[in-house]
């Protein structure tokens, strides 16, 4: 059995993982604010396993021992976590980037088993992205492939032009002036509809533009957002109708994610088998 932990901002979830991804059992708790109190809560539950899968946000250093993490968690940046529980615990221990992770739950798991080339796009406070290249987790040559929230959609040097803010939480909210769930309980006003269509043909536009450069097969999307199906079927509908700008565009498969809360336990589980031991 390996245990599986994503910590995030908020809360800190965890699972008891078999290897072919069943989760025993799991839950969660509140995020503490020390990496001693991280650390502490990890090695207090209470499992039987052979080794720790860990989801975490940051950008990971060459040997995902630690990450570099600005915001809620900077208190963790560059904290030794993966050789500090080893020491501990005595078992092998991995650590993947949370972004990553969703799209390592796909590959192993979920709608990505049979693609050679993919993207899986995270709607959520920000964005994050996974690249798929012959069916192997692309991480580039620093391990910042796919960190596509900081990148601008124009000359704008500010946060509220990048695409996090266009596309996260904040994004949809300036476009459409509702919360994620007060737009869908909305959606048969006519105005409502007209800007969430607007939104949806920015993010068909983004995903245009990712397709003319890595020419994938399937494209994934991910977060809270993503059980609303006329969200993939407006961003269908927009690439469908941007290819008279884009005539060499070849439209890629366009679904929704196969696992939402669990997918990064599954995701670091995945990595967490697809990395050699020590």
């Amino acid at each position: 059995m390996i245990l599986t932990i994503d910590i995030g901002g908020t809360n800190i979830k965890y699972g008891l993982c078999d290897e072919n991804g069943n989760i025993q059992q799991k839950g969660e708790y509140p995020t503490l604010d020390t990496t001693e109190g991280i650390v502490q809560s990890i090695c207090d539950l209470q499992f039987e396993y052979n080794g720790i899968a860990i989801s975490m946000p940051g950008i990971l250093n060459e040997d995902h021992s630690k990450a570099f993490i600005t915001g809620k968690l900077s208190f963790l940046s560059n904290y030794p976590l993966k050789d500090k529980l080893e020491e501990i615990k005595k078992c092998k221990v991995t650590i993947e980037n949370d972004g990553r992770c969703a799209t390592w739950a796909e590959l192993g798991f979920g709608s990505l088993i049979d693609s050679k080339n993919a993207i899986v796009v995270v709607l959520g406070t920000y964005i994050g992205m996974g690249i798929v290249i012959d069916h192997k987790v692309y991480e580039g040559s620093h391990l910042l492939a796919g960190e596509y929230s900081d990148a601008h959609m124009d000359t704008k040097k500010t946060f509220q032009n990048t695409m996090a803010a266009y596309f996260g939480k904040d994004g949809i909210e300036k476009i459409t002036g509702l919360t994620g769930k007060e737009l869908f309980d909305n959606l048969e006003d006519e105005k409502v509809n007209a800007r969430f269509n607007v939104y949806c043909e920015n993010l068909a536009w983004m995903l245009s533009n990712i397709q003319l450069l890595l020419d994938v097969d399937t494209v994934l999307i991910g977060g809270g957002i993503s059980a609303q199906s006329r969200l993939i079927d407006c961003i269908k509908e927009n690439m469908i109708g941007l290819k008279q700008w884009f005539p060499t565009l070849k439209m890629p498969v366009v679904k929704a994610c196969k696992f939402n809360n669990d997918a990064n336990l599954l995701g670091a589980l995945y990595y967490y088998k697809n990395t050699e031991n020590h």
